[in-house]
């Protein structure tokens, strides 16, 4: 008989599975009555110990049965006296249960929650057995994702109870070391690069500027290390980019523009905003212009070109708005610049025939704007986490760039060493605006395309930004006023053609 992971293959006969169909049946009606009996006490508020009994076995058979957890602790409190010595003992029982089950499953919510539920509640706690704990319990498992927010919330509680600066570095210090014992393990273990992020910038606050450098330049060691092992391993690439950063996509406001004799104002960005309030238009006096605002878009809020019709004909100047309150970018990884727009509105000259399609286009136009009830999000997992370190972005970039240049050649399938290099190009090109980048981003997901297709889809949305980026970036002002009258200028001029005469019938 064949082994299978060195257990001999018992031979199945037809009685064995009748044999173990009964015995299954057997205890799954014992569970099915031990389940009764318990809900009958809980529906009669019965908190006696025969209660306390029945969890017991009941979470023995099912340590995920979240409910009779909950009841569990009401027990628990309910036992609970004035007698310190015996509520201590008392928690002190329930972790070893919980010892007891978590052999039979490692990741149970339900086990790790009453675990922590014990330790806030019980009268002294004693975290530093607890993470000697959980250091042995990662030593067995040491991607158990479980044991390593338990471990932050260890860690979390020594520190707390820390009053000296020195005693608080120490404890940090020493959960960064133990994360690079866990990464020099397995270098595919996520759980430890990504708790080797959140330590990173306490481990170096108290450092000087070339000590912080010379950190930096360590993490790149061990990183590169990791992806030259196994560069298929998202772990450490995800690291890799972390430690990099993320440039800021700023939102533009292009231009803006005034067909003559007309009461269209045409405004276009570089992102699908929302605006959080209207826009002040100015006429040469100074004096504030009133009108309605309308997204050009298909039933979202959400547009880069928006259409501002004055409540009469007369020349707009300027318009000024702040941006960081006025713009809702499409994305919070788009950044709003804290800074007050005053852009000169441009006139243009489309001759007799501009006002009777103006006219034509505002009787089509439904979707005027109101004010949104969506509130300005900051999402502070976009915060520059890289600040600790003063490198060169731009020339540590172009190093990287080349890093993974370097491992294509070895690795030319590599579809992560792909995705990091049209990253890393597009955060060169963010920082720098070479035009020359797109090329070689675009080349790169082509190439994904084609060797990565359970993710192809999300390449070719990359993609088709990234083209309609570069149309904006070579063309700046393109969008310029041929916009409604003389389409044909541009691709992105075509597009809102498109729309036009598709929505509101303008030929």
């Amino acid at each position: 008989m064949s082994d299978v992971h060195g257990r001999k293959r018992e031979k199945t006969t037809e009685e064995v599975v009748k044999a173990r169909k009964l015995r299954e049946a057997g205890k799954i009606k014992e569970y099915n009555q031990l389940v009764l009996d318990c809900r009958t006490k809980m529906e009669d508020k019965q908190y006696d110990a025969d209660a306390f009994i029945l969890t017991t076995k009941i979470l023995q058979w099912n340590p995920d049965y979240y409910t009779i957890w909950n009841y569990r602790r009401i027990l628990i409190l309910d036992q609970v006296s004035k007698d310190a010595e015996k509520e201590q003992k008392l928690y002190q029982n329930e972790l070893v249960f919980f010892l007891q089950l978590i052999k039979i499953n490692p990741k149970s919510y339900w086990l790790w929650n009453h675990r922590i539920w014990c330790l806030q509640t019980m009268p002294q706690p004693d975290w530093k057995a607890e993470l000697g704990l959980v250091d042995k319990m990662l030593t067995m498992d040491a991607r158990n994702f479980h044991g390593w927010d338990y471990r932050r919330f260890v860690v979390s509680h020594l520190v707390k109870k820390a009053q000296d600066e020195t005693k608080i570095a120490d404890i940090v210090k020493q959960e960064y070391e133990f994360t690079t014992r866990k990464i020099n393990q397995s270098f595919s273990n996520y759980s430890a690069w990504h708790q080797r992020s959140k330590l990173l910038p306490d481990i170096v606050a108290s450092m000087s500027t070339e000590e912080k450098d010379k950190v930096a330049v360590n993490e790149l060691d061990l990183v590169k290390a990791a992806i030259y092992t196994d560069p298929e391993d998202q772990s450490a690439w995800l690291y890799y980019w972390w430690l990099l950063g993320r440039a800021p996509e700023e939102v533009e406001l292009l231009g803006a523009y005034q067909l003559k004799d007309t009461p269209l104002v045409i405004l276009g960005f570089n992102d699908m905003i929302k605006f959080m309030q209207v826009p002040q238009l100015f006429d040469a006096n100074n004096q504030p212009l009133l009108g309605k605002l309308y997204p050009l878009c298909e039933g979202s809020g959400n547009a880069s070109i928006w259409l501002f019709l004055l409540d009469n004909n007369l020349a707009a100047k300027n318009i000024i708005l702040d941006a960081a309150s006025t713009i809702l970018p499409s994305t919070s990884s788009k950044k709003v610049p804290c800074k007050q727009w005053n852009i000169n509105i441009t006139e243009m000259d489309k001759g007799e025939g501009a006002f009777k399609r103006v006219e034509a286009l505002k009787n089509n136009l439904k979707s005027v704007w109101l004010p949104p009830s969506t509130k300005m999000y900051k999402d502070s997992t976009l915060k520059d986490q890289t600040s600790w370190y003063t490198l060169d972005r731009i020339q540590l970039l172009k190093d990287e760039i080349e890093t993974v240049r370097e491992l294509l050649e070895l690795e030319p399938d590599s579809a992560w060493a792909l995705q990091t290099l049209a990253h890393f190009l597009n955060q060169l090109l963010l920082r720098t605006g070479q035009v020359d980048l797109y090329n070689e981003i675009i080349v790169t997901l082509d190439t994904l395309i084609e060797i990565d297709s359970d993710r192809k889809h999300r390449y070719q949305d990359q993609k088709s930004s990234l083209i309609k980026r570069f149309y904006l970036t070579i063309k700046r002002l393109t969008f310029h006023p041929s916009l409604l009258f003389l389409f044909y200028q541009s691709y992105y001029l075509k597009i809102v053609l498109s729309f036009l005469q598709r929505n509101y019938n303008l030929k």
